[in-house]
């Protein structure tokens, strides 16, 4: 036999004992990807998740500041515990708080006693608690160092916030306190 056809001879042996192994090795290639494809979009559906967790807590810090400082800048009703003495249960969120205590023109607003700010002030970030987290609900309480409750006489106050956070396994229910010194 010639040289030349032996060769050939021997390539065409090869290719006919290699027959239909390309298309194993694309369909593992394929399974591989789609492994590594379901994956990435797991890792995704689990960060949109963490994001909104963690937009949740921001918010939550937020509005625990904002009834902080408005203790802080009303110091007399925060020193009487007109803050820990609000029922915040029981606030409408769907009217406006009466007195109105806060006003542009500062007329109105002027009006009110230390009290009635007290009570404004809570309304007010009780509904931003409402309305910026999924069941969300605020409360303040009289308490020591420590943060175990005090008569109001004590020089801490404790902002509590609750919310429900999604997590993999359906819902959870967060809490945030962050005790200070008016």
């Amino acid at each position: 036999m010639h040289p030349f056809l032996t060769s050939e001879f021997r390539m065409l042996q090869s290719l006919r004992a290699s027959h239909g192994a390309t298309l194993l090795e694309v369909m593992i290639a394929l399974m591989v990807f789609s492994i590594g494809m379901l994956g990435l979009a797991a890792l995704q559906v689990t960060g949109l998740r963490e994001t909104g967790n963690a937009e949740k807590r921001s918010q939550a810090t937020l509005i625990a500041n904002d009834i902080i400082e408005r203790m802080r800048s009303n110091i007399t009703a925060t020193t009487a515990g007109d803050y820990a003495t609000v029922n915040y249960g029981t606030i409408n969120c769907n009217a406006t708080p009466a007195p109105f205590c806060e006003d542009s023109s500062l007329t109105s607003a002027s009006a009110c006693t230390p009290t009635q700010m007290a009570t404004f002030d809570a309304a007010l970030v009780y509904c931003q608690a409402k309305n910026r987290l999924p069941t969300g609900s605020l409360g303040v309480t009289c308490t020591d160092a420590a943060g175990v409750l005090a008569a109001c006489t004590s020089a801490y106050r404790t902002v509590t916030l609750t919310w429900v956070n999604n997590t993999e396994f359906g819902n959870a229910n967060k809490t945030m306190s962050l005790t200070f010194r008016p």
